[in-house]
This record gives C-alpha cells, structure tokens and sequence, in this order.
C-alpha cells in the first residue's frame, strides 16, 4: 500500500532525516509523541482506523529518514488476527416506544439510521425489550464492558462520531461474536425524542435481525524499518516499542479516550526520533526499528514476529523495547531502569552507556516482575537477549483517560533519548554482543519445557 503523506510538509520531511543533534531535541519529542497520543488517534486500539493511520505515519517517518524496507515494498510485517465481518445494509431493526399511554413505532433504515457495531450468537428477535441510550451514558458504558449482552443494546451517536464513521457498510472487526448474546447497534443520533424532562420511565422493545457474521482474518501491522550496518551488517539490534493502546473504552472523569500518552506513545517516539538520528550515523550491526502492535492484547504483535521473523532470530543480538518514558516518579528524573536487569549483562551495559548520555540506571520494585510483561518477553523466549526499559513508574494514570500529553515530562524524555542513542550506538558497534548469565539461561529454560 503506498504511504499516505499528507500530514508531512515539506520543510518537515527535510528536518526528518537529520543527525543527532538536531533530532534529539524538546521540541520534537514533543510534536512526535503529541500527535501519536491525540485525541484524533482514538487511543490506537489494537484492529481500529486509528492504529492503521499511526502505522503509516511511523512508515512515512522511517521512510523521510532515510531507513530502507526489510521486505521490498513494504514498510510492514504483516500478521492476521481472528475476526468476523458484519454487515451494517444487512441490518434490520423496529423500535417500540412506550411512555406513559403513548406507543410510538421506529422502523430503522439499515445503515442510515442504524449500524451494526458488534457481532452476537443470536441473530434475531422479536418484540424484545432492549436497551438505548446516548453512548456516553454511564450505564451503558458499564454494559459495553461486559463480554455478553441479554438484550439488543442501541447506542446513540452522533453521525461525525468514529464508531459510526467505523460501521458503514461491510467491516472486518476482531473477534468473535460476544457470547451468548444480542447485538451492539449503533443509533444515529436524533432519529428518536429526547427522553422525558420530568425522568419519567420510557419502556422501549425491538424487533430486529442483522446478517450471520462471517469468520474472516483481519490484518494486523507491526512497522519495521531496517538501517544497515557498516562492518557487520549480518548482526542486528532491535530497537523496539508497542503503538497501540486501550483505544475508546468506559468513560471516566468525562473523557472515554484511552489516549496512552506514556503508555506507549513516549516508547514510540523513542524509536521514531532514534531512528531518525542514527539514519546520519549508522553502525557497525543493522539496527533493526520496529514498532508492534496488539502489546496490550497479549504481547500479540512481537509474538507473531517471533513466529514468522522477517529475519532469522539467531543473527539479532539484542533487543532494546522502550516502555513508559515520559512519567518519572518525583526525584527521578533524568533515571531509567531495566526490567530482568539480573539475567544479562545487558544492564551493565546500559549502565556506563546511559551514563554518558546523563542517564542513571535505578532499581525498581517490579523491574523483574515486569521482564515477562511486554514485547521483549517475545524475543527472550527465542534466545535473543532482550530487555525493556522505562523511566517512570506504574503511575496512577496507567490504563486510564487521563494518561495525556500534559502530564508528561518532556524534558525528562529528551534527557533519556539522548542517554538511548549513547546505549544503543554500544549495542551497534562494541565487540561483543550481550549475553545471558547462568541465572538467564535458567529462566528461560524454565520457559521451553
């Protein structure tokens, strides 16, 4: 698929491909990690529009850069994620209203009126009672929580709103029907009255059908850009992250987007702004940038890289994955710790790196809780020596709304970035590669049995 460019202007495609210097600035940290963590991106769920349009927008970056495709013609390591296709022309719905002594009939127009938002094992009924409300009701987000429905559920939406725009027509969705269950209609908003001003109760049932939802694959993406080696271009390092995030989920303070400023969009900006660095000064080994998908499904992205690698696996000799850099706790600015940071002497590495670059290596409680928890697990399971990084904490804003842009430390992450260029240019060139110790090897073999 080519790559759309028309959020790049020119000026900005030039400034794109420059050395260090100017790369690793305040500035453009900020820019990088403030349109992936927008609320335009929805939250970059795992499967949405706005996951897909982050994954060209990191394309076109590593492309301005000057990085080459690993595989000819695609800035993608494509992977297919078990889904079903619904078709919102196929719906039909009648809504009964009563209030009161007064009954009044809707009889929808299928996708004009009402979309299907949701696959379901049930596929019709008929005068049933059913629930609608506007999307943003609190109740009915806590019934978009649940895995199964016993009535037809009819959000209202306005006709801009993404989910909407999203279910014209025919659409692949991930998953499999909700369990058990009537379907998620979405409701274009003002077909129906407003409710009562005096709360005065509005009983509402259904008669309704939609289409047996097909089992398809849905395509999933993770972003892969390649700059090759001077000397040993046959080795490699990943530098590594997860985009994706939460997406649109139940609201809380007022706001329902899962924006994942720190979560991942700071690690993502890392990869973007050191590849953009190293792009002018290459090293001896390839360094591999890639950005995974679906981390917060399950760590689906870097496991379904480990199982169809776009390289062999035994010529990488470490992976650097950045997680959460924007948060530090009070006190810790300018530090950064490793998770599983016992089992190599990749943190000891890091640490006379970092060190260079302004950047103190700290323990952390759960660092070695957390080794297991994110997109360097995939890796280590195959034997490459791969380790997360992060320098913040498990914040309260962790999985919430409220992990916005504002609440983080950008000069902290500048501070940092320029500490990973000095880190990741000794994983590219120094001597000898990362190794696990006796404590590592035995982890991980606990993993094989």
């Amino acid at each position: 698929m080519r790559l759309p460019l028309f959020f790049l202007t020119p000026a900005l495609l030039v400034s794109f491909a420059v050395g260090q210097a100017s790369t690793l600035t305040k500035e453009r940290v900020l820019s990088t990690v403030t349109w992936l963590a927008a609320d335009e991106r929805a939250g970059r769920a795992t499967g949405s529009p706005e996951i897909l349009a982050a994954g060209e927008w990191i394309a076109a970056r590593f492309a301005a850069a000057g990085l080459t495709q690993l595989q000819e013609g695609s800035w993608r390591h494509e992977f297919p994620l078990a889904g079903s296709m619904l078709d919102s022309t196929a719906v039909t719905v009648k809504l009964v209203r009563k209030h009161r002594d007064e009954v009044r009939e809707f009889v929808l127009v299928p996708n004009v009126d009402v979309r299907q938002w949701a696959a379901a094992d049930v596929l019709a009924g008929e005068d049933e009672a059913c629930t609608v409300a506007l999307f943003d009701d609190p109740v009915l987000q806590r019934l978009l929580t649940a895995d199964s429905a016993r009535r037809p559920i009819l959000c209202e939406v306005g006709d801009d709103h993404a989910y909407w725009l999203a279910a014209k027509g025919t659409r692949r969705v991930l998953g499999g029907r909700r369990q058990a269950a009537r379907p998620l209609f979405l409701l274009r908003k003002g077909i129906l009255p407003p409710a009562p001003v005096d709360g005065s109760e509005v009983a509402w049932t259904t008669t309704w059908s939609v289409a047996a939802p097909e089992k398809v694959d849905v395509p999933q993406f993770n972003i892969v850009g390649l700059l090759p080696g001077t000397t040993k271009k046959d080795e490699y390092v990943i530098v590594s992250s997860h985009y994706d995030h939460l997406g649109v989920g139940r609201e809380v303070g007022g706001d329902r987007i899962y924006n994942g400023a720190d979560d991942n969009a700071s690690g993502t900006t890392g990869v973007i702004l050191l590849a953009e660095a190293f792009a002018k000064e290459p090293c001896a080994r390839s360094l591999l940038f890639v950005c995974f998908t679906g981390e917060e499904r399950g760590l689906l992205g870097s496991r379904e890289f480990c199982a169809r690698p776009p390289l062999p696996l035994d010529k990488v000799v470490a992976n650097l994955n950045l997680e959460m850099l924007g948060r530090p706790e009070p006190g810790n600015e300018g530090k950064a710790w490793i998770t599983g940071a016992d089992l190599s002497d990749f943190a000891a590495i890091a640490t006379e790196s970092l060190q260079r670059g302004g950047v103190q290596v700290i323990e952390f409680q759960m660092a070695a809780q957390l080794f297991a928890q994110s997109d360097n697990w995939s890796l280590a399971q195959k034997g490459v020596v791969a380790h997360s990084l992060s320098a913040g904490s498990l914040h309260r804003d962790y999985h919430q709304p409220s992990d916005e842009v504002s609440r983080l430390d950008v000069d902290h992450m500048t501070v940092i970035l320029r500490g990973l260029f000095e880190f990741t240019k000794d994983l590219g060139n120094r001597e000898q590669a990362p190794q696990w110790n006796e404590k590592g090897e035995a982890r991980l073999q606990k993993t094989r049995r």
